[in-house]
């Protein structure tokens, strides 16, 4: 039972790093080099200025991003990956590629679902 305990608080700690519709997007695409805050909402479709800016501050107070202001006028605002958020990135790229295989299975299944009926009715290989 205390194996299941520091496991689910393993997770829990993960989920208060990583949690959410928006950091793991984030850190998708702070690591592909988009570290300015326009160019993230520009890039990430749906989220809000606040909502990019409350979970900036968020990634940022747990240590996951690096912000850097620069003192020019307009303000210049970088954000970075801190070794932990690097450290992150297979967490993030494990979730990408899970979701890419789902959507792949429900394309298909989708496809099996909407073939003629005559379709439909043969046998398809298992695996």
């Amino acid at each position: 039972m205390a194996k299941q305990n520091k496991d689910i608080q393993a997770l829990d700690y993960c989920m208060d790093m990583i949690g959410g519709n928006w950091k793991p997007i984030i850190l998708y695409h702070i690591h592909k080099g988009t570290n300015r805050f326009n160019k993230l909402f520009a890039e990430i479709e749906g989220i809000n200025r606040q909502m990019l800016s409350k979970q900036l501050k968020s990634l940022e107070r747990t240590g996951v991003l690096d912000r850097t202001l620069y003192g020019e006028i307009p303000p210049r605002v970088e954000y970075t990956l801190t070794p932990l958020g690097k450290s992150l990135l297979p967490v993030v790229q494990a979730m990408a590629r899970w979701g890419q295989k789902q959507i792949t299975v429900n394309v298909e299944a989708t496809k099996v679902k909407e073939a003629p009926e005559s379709t439909q009715n043969q046998q398809l290989p298992l695996f």
